[in-house]
């Protein structure tokens, strides 16, 4: 994908077609400036220009105006050659301006946008909106010949411009900051676009988020990486959302104990973002002993998809493992909250929480959390953590997030990512 695509550029300066009749030369004749002093140039009336300046510019423009190209050049040259006040630079800057549209020439017009902002009058000549086309123009021109400094100064200078159509403006800058191995500077300036357009309730495009997620996976960004992706799922909540940021978690994560590798596999499975063999065979392969109807369920789901094969050795013991536990594991589990609410500790409800999660019995697993949270004897940001999984594949969308927004240190980010799901997707079925 291009993430900087071309802005749109339809520049009608005030400036274009500069008339030179009230033109005022910078030097003139003595007796004419003791008859009657020169007066300061007013803004948008008077030019202060050196003589031969004043007469190649006259004569450039009556050749740009008859089309006679060549003759322009010429001219145009000769009073670039004469330069001496800031309005000489203006006004050459100006014609070289209509010249370049002429011959459709991008070097010439870099140039002569570059003589208008450097001599200093812009500000009393033009308007501040003309003023940000030209540096937008600019900055255009800077990112297609590969001036990534002069193309993030101008953009830079741009933005301090209030325009309605600033936001359009940050990805080029991300990607010459991007171009210049500026990649924090980048995400910082995405954000900030990001932000300009959720304030005025644009829709941020799908591209910026997944660029800005590349940009910051690419190096090494850790929690920008993680605020990028929940920002990609919350706003385009897709399987390949899901998929590509549960990855780049688990990859950023890559010492995560078992119960946190579990929650991301069934976050992942939640969303139908599983779709490897080797995925499956690690979700599975801690579960087939202890979590049987989860283990089977698991299971059977790879072989439907036909991601696993049923004659395979390894899926094959598995699932006769787990199918000889699950008859006895349904009938545990209900007597559990009559034994777990007798416990004198939240240890056996925080695991038949879990059983239950496993089973699809959302509404029995949040009884059985809510009991162990209210014992001693669990961790309690775990128990909190599934409790909130719990209510969120319930479709009990309020209670999850706010169960969630509680979770803290380590299984943070996880209870992040589950709060998205919990307000982006309707109840998953028991299995």
């Amino acid at each position: 994908m291009k993430f900087a695509s071309k802005i749109a550029m339809s520049l009608t300066l005030a400036l274009s077609g500069v008339s030179l009749i009230a033109i005022q030369p910078a030097t003139a004749k003595k007796h004419e400036a003791e008859a009657a002093p020169q007066q300061a140039a007013k803004p948008g009336q008077d030019y202060v220009l050196t003589p031969a300046v004043r007469t190649a510019a006259g004569e450039a423009q009556a050749a740009i105006k008859a089309n006679d190209l060549a003759t322009a050049v010429a001219k145009l040259d000769a009073a670039k050659a004469a330069m001496a006040t800031d309005d000489d630079k203006y006004v050459v800057g100006s014609l070289g301006y209509d010249l370049s549209i002429a011959k459709q020439d991008q070097t010439l017009q870099n140039q002569s946008i570059d003589l208008m902002l450097g001599s200093g009058k812009v500000n009393q000549r033009m308007s501040q909106d003309t003023i940000w086309q030209l540096y937008v123009n600019q900055s255009q021109l800077a990112y297609d010949a590969g001036q990534f400094r002069k193309t993030e100064f101008d953009i830079e200078q741009a933005l301090k411009i209030e325009n309605a159509n600033n936001t359009q403006l940050y990805p080029m800058l991300v990607e010459a900051k991007a171009k210049l191995n500026k990649p924090a500077e980048a995400i910082a300036a995405l954000e900030t676009g990001i932000q300009k357009m959720q304030a005025t309730n644009q829709a941020v495009p799908e591209s910026w988020l997944k660029r800005g997620v590349a940009l910051a996976y690419n190096a090494k960004l850790q929690p920008e990486t993680i605020k990028l992706c929940q920002q990609w799922i919350a706003s385009y909540p897709t399987n390949d959302s899901w998929r590509t940021s549960l990855q780049i978690y688990r990859d950023f994560n890559r010492t995560l104990d078992g119960d946190a590798t579990l929650d991301i596999f069934r976050l992942m499975r939640a969303v139908g973002a599983l779709s490897a063999e080797s995925e499956y065979l690690l979700y599975a392969q801690p579960l087939y002993i202890g979590y049987p109807i989860e283990a089977e369920t698991v299971l059977k789901e790879g072989i439907q998809k036909k991601v696993l094969s049923a004659t395979d050795s390894t899926v094959s013991k598995w699932l006769s493992t787990a199918r000889l536990k699950v008859a006895a594991e349904k009938a545990d589990l209900a007597k559990a909250v009559a034994r777990d609410s007798k416990a004198a500790t939240g240890k056996d409800a925080f695991t038949d929480g879990t059983l239950a999660l496993g089973a699809g019995d959302y509404s029995l697993a949040i009884n059985l959390f809510t009991i162990a949270k209210s014992k001693s004897g669990v961790d309690n940001d775990l128990t909190t953590l599934r409790l909130g999984m719990a209510q969120a594949l319930a479709g009990q969308k309020d209670a999850a997030k706010t169960t969630l927004a509680t979770v803290q240190g380590s299984r943070a980010p996880i209870a992040q990512f589950w709060s998205i799901y919990a307000d982006t997707h309707v109840a998953t079925p028991a299995a």
